[in-house]
């Protein structure tokens, strides 16, 4: 009667494959010419371990040696192939199945066996076409060497198949482990990933650059909001309309890779051509050919510039900030249907046309009731989109925009509400926020330059900020050096500052308007030049003091007038009364006194 370990022997030599005779639990022979002799079946004893003899047999032997491999081997590798299992004893009567080894038929392309390792030298995947594998008996597991793995050799089921491309699928399921190593982001770095993989494995479809950033983004980044297939699909059609210069340099700075590591990678899987020096792309130019022609162009008549609102908000990139509760939302709602109706907007006139507001932290309910509470329902409706069906910029948001404009006879007016909700997450080694914002915006840009319509987006100043300035704006300096003009809006506190809406521009004068806000129609409406109406209210101020103190006063002095008020003279409020009055003196609205610093009111005349 033969024992288990020969009946095994038994069927493995049945189906043609060379056996080796190993120590039971272990994965050694005594014979030092296993290699070249072919055993039989009374050369194993009952407890020995079988070993099968990869080269004789004619087989190649794809190994995973670690867990990532086994999960992308599971989905790249051919399955209907002959296959080992390793069983895992767990807690109790529970067990860890997993298919560690896949087996193909050799067609000679391997000549020597391959171990591809992690960069601390264990080894992630073995590609062997010599050598033996043990396939029945037990080993020591190599995270607990305490506990016995038991072989599962799965010769009934499958045979051994060729496989033409075996050697790229095992490059690839390397590649895919190195990378859930680095930091790929579900965005920026997945984007410039993919862009390198367009780059430098040409011969990858669209649907295996999908696949393969998918499977790598819910490892590296599963409980990001962009972990989508839908998302991944975006950032290939992305790269595919828009070549983009990004190489292995770019990209491993975007997900924290070592260059030359990341260099080698792609061309394992891919071909990096040796005049990529990182990325640096040389164009010669002889300026003396590309230079204007002056005289000419003085004497071309181009089109006028237009405008969504006239002198204010001219055709480009332009932006909307303000502190919460400004009401930007509000008011840039209110200048959509202004647009889309041809209505004055704070006493200016609108260029009429197609608008469309992105409500990205909107709802439904609360778009319905602003558009009510404006007093808009019964006008022209603008296009109104919320969050939910907004892709981030880089993945597919401006191809979507471009297909609006090419939509409309006449786009005029874009709003994006905020800018922050369709801003991909930068990685912390992506390079500067400067050079973030600047790729990241460029693409929205040139559609708002090249179809001559405007693109505001709405953003936030920065937190903790008392004085309203253009360089408090929210994001990197290249945010306002990208933008056409630029808005900023300030409620005001109702006593000592007034509403006002201030404006600067490559294309429009500075501006400073006051505004009054009304609660009931949810809007402000125009008051006039800011500095114009605080001068006319700092004087008058000024004057109702006057009149009062002079009844106890011959000559009143600034710190008087600041008295009368409760504030100090040293205060900001009592330095501008200082102020006004002093200009107030200089265009003879008061009368200095006989003492320096002290004035009086202008007296009549008797006749």
């Amino acid at each position: 009667m033969i024992s288990r370990t020969q009946n095994a022997v038994k069927k493995i030599v049945e189906q043609g494959y060379n056996v080796v005779p190993l120590f039971p639990n272990g994965k050694d022979t005594h014979d030092l010419n296993w290699q070249n002799r072919k055993y039989v079946i009374d050369d194993f004893l009952d407890d020995s371990n079988i070993g099968i003899n990869l080269k004789l047999s004619n087989l190649l032997d794809v190994d995973l040696d670690c867990d990532l491999a086994v999960h992308f081997g599971k989905l790249w590798l051919p399955f209907n192939t002959l296959k080992l299992a390793r069983i895992t004893p767990l807690d109790g009567e529970n067990k860890r199945v997993e298919i560690t080894h896949f087996f193909y038929l050799n067609n000679q392309s391997l000549k020597e066996n391959q171990t591809l390792n992690d960069r601390n030298g264990k080894a992630i995947i073995e590609y062997r076409c010599s050598g033996q594998t043990v396939v029945y008996g037990k080993t020591p597991s190599k995270a607990d060497p305490a506990v016995m793995v038991d072989r599962q050799f799965y010769v009934d089921e499958q045979k051994p198949i060729y496989v033409d491309n075996l050697q790229q699928i095992v490059n690839k399921i390397y590649a895919a482990v190195k990378l859930c190593s680095y930091n790929v982001g579900a965005n920026m770095g997945v984007l410039k990933l993919d862009s390198c993989i367009m780059r430098y494995c040409t011969d990858w479809t669209d649907e295996e650059r999908e696949d393969f950033i998918w499977q790598i983004v819910q490892i590296t980044d599963p409980n990001s909001k962009d972990c989508t297939f839908k998302k991944m699909q975006g950032c290939v059609r992305s790269n595919n309309k828009e070549k983009r210069n990004s190489g292995y340099v770019s990209c491993a700075n975007q997900i924290g890779a070592d260059e030359k590591e990341l260099k080698n990678l792609f061309a394992l899987i891919g071909s990096i051509p040796s005049s990529d020096n990182y990325e640096k792309t040389k164009s010669i130019v002889d300026f003396n050919t590309v230079s204007l022609d002056m005289p000419t162009l003085m004497k071309t008549e181009l089109p006028p510039m237009l405008w969504a609102v006239g002198g204010i908000l001219p055709e480009g990139f332009c932006c909307l900030a303000g502190r919460p509760k400004a009401m930007k939302s509000w008011t840039a709602l209110k200048l959509v249907y202004c647009v889309q109706n041809g209505l004055d907007f704070l006493g200016h006139k609108t260029i009429q046309g197609d608008a469309i507001y992105f409500g990205l932290e909107d709802s439904q309910r609360r778009i319905k009731d602003r558009v009510e509470k404006l007093g808009l329902s019964k006008m022209k409706q603008p296009q109104i989109v919320l969050g939910g069906d907004v892709p981030y910029l880089g993945f597919g948001f401006e191809e979507c925009l471009e297909n609006w404009i090419k939509s409309k006879e006449n786009p005029r007016l874009v709003v994006i509400d905020t800018l922050a909700r369709i801003k991909p997450r930068q990685s912390k080694s992506a390079g500067t926020a400067y050079d973030a914002d600047n790729l990241l915006m460029n693409g929205i840009q040139k559609l708002a330059v090249q179809n001559n319509l405007t693109v505001m987006f709405i953003t936030h100043l920065s937190k903790a900020v008392q004085d309203y300035s253009f360089d408090k704006i929210q994001g990197s300096v290249g945010v306002q050096g990208m933008t056409d003009a630029m808005w900023m809006l300030d409620r005001g506190d109702g006593l000592n500052s007034k509403a006002s809406l201030k404006g600067r521009g490559r294309d429009i004068l500075d501006f400073e308007y006051a505004l009054i806000w009304d609660n009931e129609t949810m809007s402000y409406s125009f008051e006039g030049n800011l500095d114009v109406i605080n001068q006319n209210e700092n004087r008058s101020e000024i004057t109702k003091a006057m009149k009062d103190l002079e009844t106890d006063l011959d000559f009143i002095k600034p710190s008087d007038v600041a008295k009368y008020y409760g504030v100090t003279s040293n205060s900001k409020d009592g330095r501008r009364m200082a102020r006004t009055m002093q200009r107030m003196a200089d265009q003879f609205e008061l009368h200095r006194g006989l003492k320096y610093g002290t004035y009086t009111l202008p007296k009549p005349i008797d006749l």
